[in-house]
């Protein structure tokens, strides 16, 4: 699912020591629910496979708000490719591919962009792994979910409490989204028609 600078656990980001957390411990439990995983997915979890999942969480939600958002502005305004891409937003992907010949590749591209970048800064070198004994990576101890160091507009707060408190929010938007663009493929691809 998905957060908004980062979901590392609290103590990691005012202390800056190594991780140690628990699930119930993470920035995005909210009350009434608290940490909610109905079907115990986090159980037998260590820290460092809970720090995993919530970087996919993460990513994901980010995705989904930008895929929400791109389902809704592409159906009703679409300046690129001469007005030529229209339709339902589940099919719009293959028209611009019809128009750019490997447009697939440029979106491939971008998103390498992306993941080399976490690759580098987010989880640790082969030999590290190695060392450890393992042949599975970890991310970094010192590795904030999220933080790739782009913030362009500067809205991260340097007050540890303000920065768990957007974290949150980036966190339960992200899930939202995940939930509100998995509604609006499927009514899409139930109905042929458009959102609106």
């Amino acid at each position: 699912m998905a957060s908004a600078v980062a979901f590392a656990p609290r103590a990691s980001i005012r202390a800056g020591s190594s991780l140690k957390m628990s699930a119930e411990g993470m920035v995005g439990a909210l009350p009434p629910v608290g940490f909610f995983d109905p079907l115990g997915l986090s159980n037998g979890k260590t820290d460092e496979e809970m720090k995993k999942i919530r970087e996919a969480e993460l990513k994901h939600g980010r995705l989904a708000m930008v895929a929400s958002l791109g389902f809704l502005t592409g159906e009703k305004f679409n300046p690129f490719f001469d007005g030529k891409i229209s339709g339902p937003a589940i099919y719009q992907f293959q028209q611009a591919d019809d128009i750019i010949p490997y447009f697939w590749v440029i979106v491939m591209f971008g998103i390498a962009l992306v993941e080399g970048q976490t690759i580098l800064t987010a989880w640790e070198s082969p030999d590290v792994t190695k060392a450890r004994g393992d042949t599975v990576a970890n991310l970094k101890d010192t590795y904030v979910n999220g933080d790739l160091g782009f913030d362009p507009a500067g809205l991260k707060p340097d007050d540890p409490e303000e920065f768990d408190v957007m974290r949150t929010k980036e966190l339960q938007n992200g899930r939202l989204a995940m939930l509100g663009i998995a509604g609006m493929v499927a009514q899409e691809l139930v109905t042929g028609q458009t959102i609106f």
